[in-house]
């Protein structure tokens, strides 16, 4: 029951709702995420040495720069290069000078290492992009059980479909994790009014039986249960001041 209550409040957070901000029409191209996590004692530190880094050496290869606020990685940091393609990934040119900044004067305020992970774009998915920056955003990580990625895709499907069918104007992009042995998908929402939208009423629920019928909210339902292992929703800032990607 706990995870039907889980999918409920997503899909009512998705009435407010992009990447990382930007569209990506080629679906061979992948977002590098990295979080990092402050020394409680230098959060301040670590911020401006970060923004330095990234002023100083990533105007050519751009980041967003994020603050997780909520979830499983609350009070981390995010960051954001891409789009890229694998090739273009494997062939970025790090300086020595790049290397010696980043080991000199933002590793030493890290706790533990860097957490890497590649994503790709699914703009089949994207709703009403938009090219603002993204500021507040909601992110939604799906845990899919093994072999049940085909009928978590069908989902997927009948969500979308009935956002469209019904006009709803939420904006949203959808993504998946690569290289990795786990499929996790990841629904970013955006909140363009900030907190706010989530004071607004939406019935995704209606929506959906007006889109597929009598009884299809329980057939989704169930898939969500078979399909689905574990959610987890995280509420994001992006911070202007570190980020070098302004769009």
């Amino acid at each position: 029951m706990s995870k039907f209550v889980s999918i409920l409040g997503v899909l009512c957070l998705l009435g407010a709702m992009s990447v990382f901000g930007q569209e990506m029409d080629n679906e061979n191209e992948i977002y590098v995420i990295y979080r990092l996590t402050a020394e409680n004692d230098n959060v301040k530190q670590f911020e401006s040495a970060w923004e330095a880094h990234n002023q100083k050496f990533h105007q050519d290869s751009p980041v967003y720069a994020f603050y997780l606020e909520s979830g499983p990685n609350g009070g981390t940091y995010q960051g954001v290069e891409g789009p890229m393609t694998w090739t273009g990934h494997e062939n970025v040119e790090y300086t020595d000078a790049h290397g010696k900044d980043w080991l000199d004067n933002v590793n030493p305020l890290l706790v533990g290492p860097m957490h890497v992970e590649w994503w790709s774009h699914m703009s089949k998915y994207a709703q009403n992009q938009s090219e603002e920056p993204t500021e507040k955003d909601i992110v939604t990580l799906y845990h899919v059980k093994t072999g049940e990625t085909a009928r978590f895709m069908r989902m997927l499907d009948d969500w979308q479909e009935a956002n469209s069918e019904q006009g709803h104007d939420g904006r949203y992009n959808v993504y998946q994790r690569q290289l990795h042995g786990e499929t996790m998908m990841a629904i970013v929402s955006s909140l363009d009014r900030g907190l706010a939208e989530l004071d607004d009423s939406d019935d995704f629920r209606q929506r959906y039986i007006d889109t597929h019928g009598a009884g299809s909210w329980q057939l989704f339902l169930d898939d969500y249960e078979l399909s689905v292992s574990k959610s987890e929703v995280a509420l994001r800032n992006r911070l202007a001041d570190i980020s070098t990607q302004q769009n």
